[in-house]
């Protein structure tokens, strides 16, 4: 595992994270109450949520300390039960088109309700029960309950959990963004205006009128014709190349990001958060009782999902006293 951060004060707060393929154990995907989320439509965008729609999702929402208490990360004083790093996924159960697959659950497809389901396929960082990791372009059936590549093969029995994410990098080719836009349900992700001011709220009524027919052509049209700017917006995203799965936590447009990733190493890659909810989890921090490596400015601890890589090896090492930092190998 190797770990960059690049901190300037109110310039620039990055987090890049290596891991090994071989180093990684198991992949572990939760989501926070499962079943009355996808009783809720998330944070809805394109209306008003109602008090009832609001507090439900948020009484939803647990610490990512509580969520990897319920994966068996960490045991229930706390303390790391294995070596581990975890990040956050709060677009899941949130935001419409943010779907997920886990194979043993019931329904095996996650979603909040009223979700279109107007992609045709679904960009998802897919763990597999053979233990591999990837992103797959998957086709769900949520009538079905069944999971599909695009070539139509049923993968719901060698898939064992998968979740939604934009897809900014692909076989190392940067996304346009013309063609995930519309991925983006919250799109102040894309595109940077302010919703509590008269201008904002122009701006979103006309990005979300006649959702979800008209929403890729109206979020066009308010940047390229509108003048609406681009949002440089904090972002987390995964990205894999042969042997190694790349975590990058860092501000940019969706494209710097996809960019980031590809520097990095990475063919392929999705943003799978965005925002204060943010963060990544290691169990070395706090002498092995496991932290926040580095926060965003604004981190808002609770959060609908969350994903542990949990990694091989001891969670730490009886070494000398002294002096001397030891390494092992």
């Amino acid at each position: 595992m190797r770990l960059e951060i690049t901190r300037l004060e109110g310039l620039r707060n990055d987090l890049l994270m290596r891991l090994e393929r071989a180093e990684i154990d198991v992949a572990l995907l939760n989501i926070a109450h499962r079943q009355r989320l996808m009783a809720l439509p998330g944070i809805p965008r394109h209306r008003e949520a109602s008090h009832e729609e609001a507090n439900g999702v948020t009484e939803c929402k647990i610490t990512i300390d509580e969520h990897l208490k319920l994966l068996g990360v960490i045991d229930a004083a706390g303390n790391p039960r294995s070596r581990a790093v975890a990040i956050s996924n709060r677009n899941l159960g949130t935001n419409y088109g943010n779907i997920a697959w886990q194979r043993t659950a019931t329904p095996p497809v996650f979603h909040v309700t009223e979700d279109p389901f107007n992609y045709g396929t679904y960009s998802c960082l897919t763990a597999w029960r053979s233990g591999a990791l990837s992103i797959e372009d998957l086709r769900v059936d949520v009538a079905g309950q069944r999971v599909f590549g695009t070539d139509g093969r049923d993968l719901s029995d060698e898939i064992e959990w998968a979740t939604f994410g934009q897809r900014v990098l692909r076989a190392g080719q940067i996304s346009p963004i013309e063609d995930i836009l519309h991925q983006f349900y919250d799109l102040r992700h894309v595109l940077a205006f302010d919703h509590h001011k008269d201008h904002g709220v122009r701006v979103k009524n006309l990005c979300y009128r006649d959702y979800p027919a008209g929403f890729r052509e109206n979020a066009l049209r308010a940047w390229k014709e509108e003048g609406v700017p681009r949002a440089r917006y904090y972002h987390n995203a995964i990205g894999f190349s042969r042997d190694t799965a790349i975590i990058l936590q860092r501000e940019g447009t969706v494209e710097e990001i996809g960019a980031e990733l590809r520097n990095a190493g990475a063919g392929d890659g999705i943003i799978l958060d965005n925002g204060g909810s943010v963060a990544c989890w290691a169990w070395w921090l706090n002498e092995y009782r496991g932290g926040i490596v580095s926060p965003t400015i604004d981190y808002r601890p609770p959060g609908t999902s969350a994903i542990a890589f949990v990694l091989k090896g001891p969670v730490s090492h009886d070494l000398p006293g002294g002096s001397v930092s030891y390494s092992v190998l």
